[in-house]
C-alpha cells in the first residue's frame, strides 16, 4: 500500500512537471489546447479523477479557467476557502501533495505552479487522484493473503504437532533407556551393597562358631557384625523410603522439636566412626540454641542429619567434620561441613538426583546407593524447609538445611 501511494505521488509530480512546461505558453491564449491535453491525461491515467487549472483572480482569490471532471470553469475560489496547499505551491517551484477524504473516498491532491520564463506564477495546476479502486484491490489482496497465511499456519501447526509427537516419542525412548540403565545400575549396586555386609556377617559368625577367638576378639567381632547389620538396615530403609515417596506414603509426625538435641544424639552415634578414621569433630552449637525449636518430624530430622554426617565421614579421609546450628534471618540453620574430596559445579547440579553418585575416582571407592541425598531433599522440603550445598573439588563440602524458627 505504501509503495502504491508513493508511485501515485511520483507519477502525479512527473505529470505536472511535464504539463507546466507547455502550459505556461498557452495560459494566456487559446485554452482549447490545454483542455485537449488535460483530457488526454485523464484518459491515459485512470487514477486521475479531475484536473483543474486556476488563475489568480483578485487578491487571494482563484478562478477556474480549465476544468476536466472538477469545478465548472469560471468558478471563483474565495480567499478564505483557498487551501494552504495552494499558497505553498503558488510561492514555489515544486509539486505539493496532500491526502484528503471526499464522500468517504481517499484522494491525493497535487498542486504545481505554472510559471512563465521569468519565474512568475501564471496559474496553479491541481490534480485529484482517486485511490479507492487501488484501496479496494489492496484490501482484497490483504484478505487473500490473510486466508493464505491462516492456511499456511494451520499446515505448520499440523506439521509441528506431528513433529512434537515424534520428539515426544524420541524423548520417551531416551528416558526409557536412561531408566533401564539406572535400573540395571541400581540392581547391580544394591546386590553389591547387600552382599558385602552379609559376607562380613557370615565371616565373623564362622569365626565365633570356631570357638578359638579370645574374649576381646569376640567383642570386636560382635561389634563388626552389628555395624554390618546397621548397614543392611539403612540400605533396606532407603529402598523402602524410595517406594513410599513414589507412592506418596512416606509418613510424617510433625511436632515442636529442639534441633540441638537431635544434633547431639547424631554426633554421639558417629563418635566411634570419626575416631576410627582419625577425623576431628567440631560441634558449633551455642547454649542459646537449646531454647530454639522448629516444627518438624523428629525422626525424619534425625534421618536427615544422619545422612549428611554419614556422607561427610565417608568422603573425608583427613581433616575435620564440623556440625553447627545457628539462627539467621529468622530461620534455624543446620550445617554439616567437611574437608573431604569435594565436588565440581557440574556434580553439585546433579547431586540430589535419584541414584546419582559423584564420578570422582575417590567417590567410587565409597559405598552408597545414591539415594540418601534424594531422600534427604524430599524430607526437608516436605517439612517446609530448604537444603543447599556448597562444594569445591579438593577442598570440601558444606550442606545447609534451614527451617522456620518456632519460638
Amino acid at each position: 500500500e505504501t509503495a502504491q501511494e508513493d508511485l501515485v505521488n511520483v507519477r502525479a509530480g512527473a505529470l505536472l512537471d511535464a504539463f507546466v512546461l507547455f502550459a505556461s505558453d498557452s495560459i494566456t491564449g487559446d485554452m482549447s489546447l490545454l483542455r485537449e491535453r488535460i483530457e488526454r491525461l485523464r484518459e491515459e491515467n485512470a487514477t486521475i479523477e479531475s484536473f483543474v487549472l486556476y488563475v489568480e483572480h483578485g487578491t487571494g482569490d482563484f478562478r477556474v479557467v480549465v476544468s476536466s471532471g472538477g469545478p465548472q470553469e469560471g468558478t471563483v475560489l474565495q480567499n478564505e476557502d483557498v487551501p494552504i496547499l495552494f499558497s505553498l505551491a503558488y510561492a514555489g517551484e515544486e509539486a505539493y501533495t496532500t491526502e484528503t477524504l471526499i464522500d468517504g473516498k481517499r484522494y491525493f491532491v497535487t498542486v504545481r505552479a505554472v510559471q512563465d520564463e521569468y519565474g512568475s506564477t501564471d496559474a496553479l495546476a491541481v490534480m485529484y487522484q482517486g485511490v479507492a479502486e487501488a484501496d479496494r484491490q489492496i484490501a482484497q489482496s490483504i484478505r487473500t493473503s490473510m486466508y493464505i497465511l491462516v492456511a499456511v499456519l494451520l499446515i505448520i501447526m499440523i506439521l509441528f504437532l506431528r513433529h512434537a509427537r515424534i520428539v515426544d516419542f524420541a524423548t520417551l525412548y531416551r528416558k526409557q533407556l536412561e531408566i533401564d540403565k539406572t535400573k540395571d545400575s541400581f540392581i547391580s549396586m544394591a546386590s553389591h551393597e547387600l552382599k558385602s555386609p552379609l559376607s562380613v556377617i557370615r565371616g565373623y559368625v564362622e569365626l565365633l562358631q570356631d570357638g578359638t577367638a579370645t574374649e576381646t576378639e569376640r567383642v570386636e567381632f560382635l561389634r563388626r557384625i552389628d555395624l554390618s547389620t546397621t548397614e543392611l538396615r539403612d540400605l533396606i530403609d532407603d529402598i523402602l523410603d524410595v517406594s513410599r515417596i513414589e507412592m506418596g506414603r512416606l509418613r510424617f509426625s510433625v511436632d515442636y522439636v529442639t534441633p540441638s538435641e537431635v544434633l547431639f544424639e547424631v554426633v554421639e552415634m558417629f563418635t566411634h566412626s570419626l575416631e576410627e578414621k582419625g577425623l576431628q569433630l567440631q560441634v558449633e552449637i551455642p547454649d542459646a540454641m537449646k531454647e530454639v525449636r522448629v516444627r518438624v518430624d523428629r525422626g525424619r530430622l534425625k534421618q536427615v542429619v544422619i545422612n549428611l554426617l554419614s556422607n561427610a565421614v565417608k568422603y573425608t579421609q583427613t581433616g575435620t567434620v564440623t556440625i553447627a546450628e545457628r539462627v539467621i534471618d529468622g530461620k534455624v540453620e543446620l550445617s554439616v561441613r567437611d574437608t573431604g574430596i569435594g565436588m565440581t559445579a557440574e556434580e553439585v547440579k546433579k547431586l540430589f538426583g535419584k541414584f546419582y553418585r559423584a564420578e570422582a575416582e575417590e567417590a567410587k571407592m565409597v559405598k552408597g546407593t545414591g539415594l540418601g541425598l534424594w531422600i534427604t531433599k524430599y524430607i526437608v522440603e516436605h517439612m517446609k524447609g530448604s537444603i543447599s550445598v556448597e562444594s569445591i573439588r579438593g577442598e570440601g563440602t558444606r550442606f545447609v538445611v534451614q527451617f522456620s524458627n518456632e519460638q
